[in-house]
């Protein structure tokens, strides 16, 4: 399985990591940056008065292979 991992920065400085399954993997490096910038402008994502997603700090493919036991 393929994700998406991001590192944002929340409105107190401290890292958020947030992923999405299955991201399309022919967007090229800024594509994908600029979507993740758009999300920090949202500012619809909150958790106890602290804004999730206020800036982008990175972004990496993670990849996951399972290996059947039995």
């Amino acid at each position: 399985m393929l994700k998406l991992s991001a590192v944002f920065k929340n409105s107190v400085g401290k890292n958020h990591t947030w992923s999405y399954n299955e991201p399309n993997k022919d967007l090229t490096a800024d594509e994908i940056k600029n979507e993740l910038v758009k999300l920090s402008t949202l500012g619809i994502f909150e958790k106890d008065d602290v804004r999730l997603f206020s800036e982008v700090v990175e972004a990496s493919f993670v990849e996951t292979i399972e290996t059947p036991i039995f």
